[in-house]
């Protein structure tokens, strides 16, 4: 907690960067909730100082390049890309709430707060099978991740919806550690989960390949009761379908002129190549970070390696997390275009105890072998050591 306040604090005191679109929806829905017109409050958001950054970067593009199509001074780019953020409502009531303090900084308040209570539920998942400094030092490697404070440092939602995540998959391993009565933490972390962003496939994907691989009744309780969780929040508001959001990406965030499955599956391949591509470049573009963040890759990559291997053990823990990555998979892939690193952070939680996994290993292996060239050093003709008879000090 307090690296992550070190580290957040210039957020808290400098001015509130409005540099993304999805910012000024939930601001927009926060005045929204305290009586405004939710549509004019957006407009009027698209067309006030709040979009001044935005605004001069499209001018920037539009320079750049006279065939790029206007998003933000478009009154229809405006009104569809709305559809997006329906459901997306807990951090803007959240804001909402904080308002008569905090004003135009409540939205950027509730996602700092996220991100701080993010460093108290990763520690907490960590220590259900690590030491608290092993515990202690991935969280603190994943709190300095690049795309995790820049996504957490402006006003929006990925600080929640990836706390709100670890949340469930705590709680889900809770089940199976201290009993049933856990559930209703599962319940109350993947219903919040719903109403935030579009992470709670994570969790539900973790849990259903569970249910597969055990069979239990713990698992088929967790994956009905998660499934019922969200339902609510799917009838109450709806919800974009996958084809409609994959070709407004592949449609470079415009209006699509066609969303059938033919379209999508047509530009599929090229945007999960560029994915993967920008994906594997974004270190590169870190400066002095870049080493320490493919290094930190790398590790952790090892660990799920090893979480995969060790799939026949049977502790819940460790198939959770590893499924979560699959689960993680399944999101981004949902998403299927770049975007720089956001969708990615979904990944952190499993992640994370891979890279605690591969911390311990590596641990244990260097102790073996230390051990063992002690050994080795110690004479064949060497007087064995007295040892005190039973009873005796």
């Amino acid at each position: 907690m307090l690296v992550a306040v070190g580290v957040s604090l210039h957020a808290w005191i400098q001015p509130v960067e409005w540099k993304d679109p999805d910012t000024l929806y939930y601001q927009a829905k926060t005045l929204s909730y305290r009586g405004e017109d939710e549509r004019a409050a957006l407009f009027r958001a698209f067309h006030g100082p709040l979009a001044d950054e935005i605004l001069a970067a499209e001018r920037e593009s539009i320079r750049k390049n006279p065939d790029f199509q206007r998003h933000y001074t478009n009154p229809t780019w405006i009104e569809y890309s709305s559809r997006f953020f329906h459901r997306r409502i807990f951090v803007s009531l959240a804001a909402a709430a904080v308002y008569p303090i905090f004003g135009l900084r409540s939205v950027l308040t509730v996602s700092l707060l996220g991100y701080l209570l993010l460093s108290v539920a990763l520690f907490a998942l960590l220590r259900r099978r690590f030491k608290p400094l092993t515990a202690g030092l991935v969280t603190v490697a994943c709190l300095l991740a690049p795309p995790l404070q820049e996504w957490s440092f402006i006003p929006m939602t990925d600080s929640w919806g990836l706390l709100l995540e670890t949340c469930a998959l705590l709680a889900a391993v809770l089940v199976y550690d201290r009993g049933e009565s856990w559930l209703a933490a599962w319940i109350g972390a993947m219903a919040l989960v719903s109403i935030t962003r579009d992470t709670s496939i994570i969790p539900l994907v973790a849990v259903a390949c569970l249910c597969l691989h055990q069979r239990d009744r713990r698992s088929l309780l967790l994956l009905g009761s998660g499934v019922v969780a969200i339902l609510p929040a799917l009838l109450l508001w709806g919800n974009v379908s996958i084809r409609e959001n994959l070709a407004f990406a592949f449609s470079g965030f415009n209006p699509p002129a066609e969303d059938s499955w033919k379209f999508v599956l047509h530009y599929y391949p090229q945007n999960l190549e560029n994915l993967v591509r920008s994906d594997f470049d974004y270190g590169s573009k870190l400066g002095l970070e870049g080493p320490f963040w493919y290094l930190g890759l790398a590790i952790a990559l090892v660990g799920a390696g090893i979480m995969v291997w060790r799939l026949r053990r049977a502790d819940p823990f460790f198939r959770l997390a590893t499924y979560s990555l699959l689960g993680a998979v399944v999101y981004v892939g949902l998403f299927g275009r770049y975007s720089e690193m956001r969708q990615e952070l979904a990944f952190i939680p499993g992640l994370a105890v891979g890279l605690a996994v591969a911390g311990e290993s590596g641990v244990q292996f260097l102790r073996e072998r230390v051990q063992a060239r002690q050994g080795a050093q110690v004479p064949a003709d060497a007087p064995a050591r007295e040892t005190a008879a039973p009873g005796t000090s």
